[in-house]
């Protein structure tokens, strides 16, 4: 099952990156369109900083200069989302769609709100809304996560195929092996999820949670040494987080009594 923390460390290392960049030309812009732009980027910037205050003080102006740019709710719903207003990240993924019925943005990060409330239906058709974007930049991450809430719906077949879809976008995506990885584990294959999770970390070496599947899945095989080597790295990465936690009492009441 997806954690809490899990499903934030996603939105923030996978989400905010792919979602709210601005382009365009600024100096062929007329002044109103250049100013809402800047608007946004300030937004993004104090919310990239983790001033929420300023980053929704930021959002608010943006939305005077055009109550009717998508963009500018979908920003609003990311910083709605950081600081655990649900309800109102909601409202601002909604109205976003409401402006752009094919905003896959938004279709996306509703898909991620849901699938935290576990509103496994609602989230599955928002994600396929994006996944069906041909163009969508996160396209994988979409069919991810509709494997997830397959997974967590106990489809592991379904879930197994939204996967290898995710591959076919693009076969490196360490969320989508992580994830994979544990499937393996639910269905007893672990050294098929030992190699998933072993790319994962690969290709992301600060993957806490990828290190943490890894090690209980040595504990599993029976391969201590190599459990604890990976919850250490755990430690190293993220020790305060929940992964971080769970390892050091696995390190305590498993690796401290291996000579």
């Amino acid at each position: 099952m997806l954690t809490k923390n899990l499903l934030i460390s996603l939105i923030f290392l996978f989400v905010i990156s792919l979602f709210v960049g601005c382009t365009g030309t600024t100096k062929t812009l007329p002044k109103d369109n250049k100013n809402l732009m800047d608007q946004k980027e300030l937004a993004l910037a104090a919310h990239k900083r983790r001033n929420y205050k300023q980053a929704v003080e930021e959002i608010a102006a943006a939305e005077k200069i055009d109550m009717t740019d998508p963009e500018v709710y979908l920003i609003r719903g990311i910083i709605l989302f950081a600081i655990q207003d649900i309800e109102g990240a909601e409202k601002s993924y909604k109205t976003a769609i409401e402006y752009d019925e094919n905003y896959s943005e938004a279709h996306f990060n509703i898909c991620g709100l849901y699938l935290q409330q576990k509103k496994y239906d609602d989230a599955i058709a928002h994600c396929q809304k994006a996944a069906a974007d041909r163009l969508y930049k996160a396209k994988d991450r979409a069919l991810t996560n509709i494997g997830i809430i397959y997974f967590n719906k106990g489809d592991l077949g379904k879930a197994e195929e939204y996967f290898e879809e995710s591959f076919k976008v693009n076969p490196a995506l360490v969320y989508t092996h992580n994830e994979l990885g544990k499937l393996y584990v639910a269905q007893g294959k672990l050294a098929d999820a030992v190699e998933e999770f072993e790319i994962a970390v690969t290709g992301y070496p600060v993957y806490d949670e990828a290190h943490y599947n890894l090690g209980i899945t040595y504990i599993k095989l029976k391969e201590i040494y190599k459990a604890c080597n990976s919850f250490e790295k755990v430690l190293e990465i993220s020790p305060l987080s929940n992964f971080g936690r769970k390892s050091k009492d696995y390190i305590k009441s498993v690796c401290n009594s291996v000579d």
